[in-house]
């Protein structure tokens, strides 16, 4: 059975009518979507973006709700008398403790149980305390309305709890509620799981007779900008991820009056630290106003309101009628494994970057995750800094051999290349000209070195993010002396290791595992060729004494990563350097004075020879001369 239809049978064209019917179509059906568009769909988007944009402007505003002080009338008071002043209800779950005021109904007082201060262990880390009091940082809920003859709950509002014994527990939801003299009843059911989120479920029964209309709102606020607050390798202050995009605002633009607000579908906001979040996550499943803002102080900075708050849409409640608004708090500990968790259960976007992973984040996630794992396998953060050094090692297994192929090579025509610099020294050009040749016979790269070690450097940038960031890095010992690797090492050779009986300042703590780290870059300085400018040459002596002083007031952690890691490059380059028969003379201080002494030879009889030849250039100049002279 044949084809009606043979491939080479050539195709008829286009019947001129039908080409200009199909362009007729074209342009009439162009021209009916743009009249539609104009005339139908442009006005109707028109007037949605414009009622939108009157209804937002109308909705009333999440406020600030506490007096801003001045330093001539606020009274600062210990926490612990702030917490008496007022009834509470007591929180408690595994992660954390501390209470909600029965006045406001703020979650005002909360302590991680399982963070201490410091090493000692004798205080909790607190995360949120009463307005009053150094520090002051809550959280605040309620409602909205543009009728203010309706009476809402405010921050003096005096909640009644269901029960004589309420407590709130991950087994016990607390339910507060008010009623505010018109018929309507307000009321908020608190629950908390065996981490760091607190749920609260805000209601509202009207029986006033009419129907009222409400804006729920959350928000979190903290007065000053925290203790220990740094600008350092991780952002701390106010962030959140709204809608599409990342926000991290600086508290000193906040302070000059540059807010702002944003309008999405989804998002949370929160206060970040190096270690710890106070988030804010209205529901999900509505479009909320989101703010940052705040009241400054311009006499003392420290007591600047910082507010962050999320609005929801307008709730109609018909007289008879119930309403609620679902939301949560974040209170505590940055752990990547329960942000994860919680971006899944629900419906978050991108909880995990509450962690400045920073702009090598598709490194310092993978490694950061690689660490916790490695921990969770030999219980030690030590020996899981170690473990994930000797795998970035095999990974960047290629690229180092390449470069210390490359360096054996030089090493290898470093003879030739002293011997080309001693004839040529005082010809720059010509010297330069001789190089590279050398290089072309040799199949000798000096770049080809150095290429594949810049490669490496994020990575080791990224190592000492995800130390410097990891929650779980905090107060993790090793073993001997070292108690906290995100602390820098505690001993240091200037008092022989705490042997002499006096402190060594801050800035010359040098301890055991940095001069371990010099070691191995005096080594590696040893096997690499020599830099052939006197400059250079200068910069390379001084280089691992620089590097180790740095790197010493860094974690100890990241200094023993780093010993770690130079301790592998120079197995690996002297294995390669003996594989490319270049002598290594490390270990044999004899061998290296032969050689060194063979080389000096060598290069006294090249510059002899370059002696004599300028002689004998110069008598056969000189004889020339004299013949031209002779002649004339």
């Amino acid at each position: 059975m044949t084809s009606p239809m043979n491939s080479n049978t050539p195709q008829k064209p286009m019947h001129p009518q039908d080409k200009k019917n199909l362009i007729i179509f074209a342009v009439a059906a162009i021209g009916l979507w743009f009249l539609f568009d104009h005339f139908i769909m442009g006005p109707r988007v028109e007037a949605m973006e414009k009622a939108r944009a009157e209804a937002a402007q109308n909705a009333p505003q999440a406020v600030i709700t506490e007096k801003i002080a001045t330093p001539e009338d606020e009274i600062i008071l210990p926490r612990e008398d702030r917490l008496q002043e007022n009834a509470r209800i007591t929180v408690d779950s595994p992660e954390i403790k501390g209470s909600i005021s029965l006045r406001g109904g703020r979650i005002d007082d909360i302590v991680l149980k399982n963070f201490y201060d410091t090493l000692e262990r004798e205080n909790n880390v607190v995360l949120m305390s009463p307005s009053g009091t150094k520090g002051a940082h809550y959280t605040e809920s309620g409602w909205l309305s543009a009728d203010l003859s309706v009476r809402l709950p405010d921050q003096n509002t005096v909640w009644s709890a269901s029960s004589a014994d309420a407590r709130l527990t991950p087994e016990t939801p607390l339910t507060l509620f008010w009623k505010n003299g018109q018929g309507i009843t307000f009321s908020r059911t608190y629950s908390i799981d065996d981490h760091y989120m607190i749920g609260l479920t805000q209601s509202v029964e009207n029986n006033s007779g009419k129907e009222v209309s409400l804006y729920p709102y959350i928000s979190v606020a903290r007065r000053g900008i925290p203790e220990g607050f740094s600008t350092g390798v991780a952002f701390e202050g106010p962030l959140g991820y709204i809608g599409d995009d990342m926000h991290e605002i600086d508290y000193d633009d906040l302070f000059e009056g540059k807010s702002q607000t944003h309008n999405a579908l989804n998002g949370w906001i929160g206060f970040g630290e190096k270690y710890w979040l106070s988030a804010l996550i209205p529901s999900q499943m509505s479009e909320h106003t989101y703010r940052f803002q705040a009241v400054p102080n311009q006499k003392d900075p420290q007591l600047t309101l910082f507010q962050l708050d999320a609005r929801g849409s307008e709730i109609k409640v018909a007289n008879g009628a119930s309403a609620e608004d679902s939301s949560h708090f974040f209170i505590g500990a940055k752990k990547l494994s329960l942000l994860n968790d919680y971006e899944e259960s629900l419906k978050l976007r991108h909880f995990d970057l509450a962690v400045d992973f920073g702009v090598l984040y598709f490194l310092t996630k993978p490694l950061y995750t690689a660490l916790i794992l490695f921990n969770d396998f030999v219980g030690n953060f030590g020996f899981a800094i170690i473990l994930l050094t000797i795998c970035v090692r095999i990974l960047v297994f290629p690229l180092a051999s390449k470069s210390y192929r490359s360096f054996a090579s030089l090493r290898k025509v470093s003879p030739k290349m002293a011997e080309l610099k001693a004839r040529y020294g005082s010809d720059k050009q010509k010297l330069q000209q001789e190089l590279v040749k050398l290089y072309e016979t040799e199949k000798v790269n000096p770049m080809a070195g150095c290429f594949p070690l810049l490669l490496q450097i994020p990575i080791f940038f990224a190592v000492y993010k995800v130390i410097t960031i990891a929650v779980e890095m905090r107060h993790a010992p090793f073993i001997g002396w070292i108690h906290d690797l995100s602390a820098h090492d505690t001993m240091s050779v200037f008092n022989l290791f705490g042997l002499l009986p006096f402190d060594v300042p801050t800035f010359l703590m040098i301890g055991p595992w940095s001069l371990v780290m010099l070691a191995m870059l005096l080594i590696q300085k040893h096997f690499n060729p020599p830099p052939q400018d006197q400059i250079q040459r200068d910069i390379a002596n001084y280089m691992p004494w620089i590097m180790t002083y740095m790197l010493s007031r860094f974690a100890s952690g990241l200094v023993i990563y780093w010993a770690f890691s130079n301790i592998f490059s120079v197995l690996q380059q002297a294995y390669i350097m003996r594989s490319m028969g270049v002598p290594i003379y490390l270990f044999s201080p004899d061998a290296a004075r032969e050689h060194h002494d063979v080389h000096k030879r060598e290069t006294e009889k090249v510059l002899e020879a370059v002696k004599k030849e300028k002689e004998e250039l110069e008598a056969v100049d000189s004889a020339k001369k004299d013949d031209k002279k002779d002649g004339a």
